[in-house]
């Protein structure tokens, strides 16, 4: 890999790479060189950045370049790091590294106020489309009709749509809030990270999101809820009702997606044997 880096971003000899934790499917690496020449700029530049390498990525379905023109627009609201480069074939996305920068406190009170101030950015994205997410997810990961996913997936299908026809709680959401993905910087707001899955949605699926890919506890949920709902000036009842009916939702849809994951990636370490 570090070979591939090396030719797709016309690397020195001088680059430093190293690679840093991330998740299921995309590697992250932090690229250092003083006597770059990449491919997004026409002159020699000292390059720090961080690369994702997207080709493990065989059945998300996200289209990288939606995704590429929405972070520019939440880079000029001082919320995303800037986006540099995309390669031709999608496999490689450059962005600037954020220095000076440190994982926020893991606590529901800053995830709170982090969604909230996401919520309310003046950016309009594509919609979400879970149930056309969940049919993507259900064919890479090939359940059949009879399949007990499968089937709840049908069962749930009319509450996602009304879910997503409530023009109240639509908003743009980032949809994988880790709390590693939020980063303190010292006299300005945090800067978010990791922006793939973003997209036009309603508000408690992203809470709902938020609190099961961080692993809360239901009183640290709750927490989390209640500031948000302060915060927004929703009352509390009506917040608490809302994001029940999105838990179910969310936990379908994360399990389709590792169903997806799972065939994909077998099927990718057939086709290597």
């Amino acid at each position: 890999m570090t070979e591939q880096l090396r030719k797709a971003l016309k690397l020195s000899e001088y680059a430093k790479i190293v690679r840093h934790p991330s998740g299921d499917v995309n590697h992250v690496y932090r690229v250092q060189d003083s006597a770059a020449k990449v491919p997004y700029c026409s002159t020699q530049v000292d390059m720090d950045v961080a690369v994702k390498w997207l080709g493990e990525d065989n059945f998300s379905g996200i289209n990288r370049t939606h995704q590429f023109v929405l972070q520019q627009q939440l880079y000029k609201l001082n919320i995303a790091p800037e986006p540099l480069w995309l390669s031709d074939d999608e496999r490689f996305w450059v962005e600037q590294w954020q220095p000076n920068t440190q994982s926020c406190q893991r606590n529901p009170e800053t995830l709170a106020n982090v969604l909230a101030r996401i919520h309310q950015l003046p950016v309009t994205a594509r919609p979400l489309n879970l149930t056309g997410r969940w049919q993507h997810y259900m064919e890479v990961g090939q359940l059949a009709p009879d399949d007990a996913l499968y089937l709840k997936a049908m069962n749930l299908r009319s509450s996602v749509l009304k879910s997503e026809q409530d023009d109240e709680d639509l908003v743009l959401c980032h949809n994988d809030l880790l709390s590693s993905h939020v980063l303190c910087r010292q006299g300005d707001m945090p800067v978010v990270i990791d922006w793939e899955y973003a997209a036009m949605g309603n508000r408690y699926f992203d809470i709902a999101s938020c609190c099961m890919i961080n692993k809360l506890e239901p009183s640290t949920c709750h927490q989390l809820l209640a500031c948000y709902a302060k915060l927004l000036s929703i009352p509390l009842d009506i917040a608490q009702e809302k994001l029940a009916q999105h838990k179910e939702i969310v936990s379908l849809t994360n399990a389709l997606w590792f169903e997806a994951l799972n065939v994909s990636s077998a099927e990718a370490n057939f086709a290597s044997v």
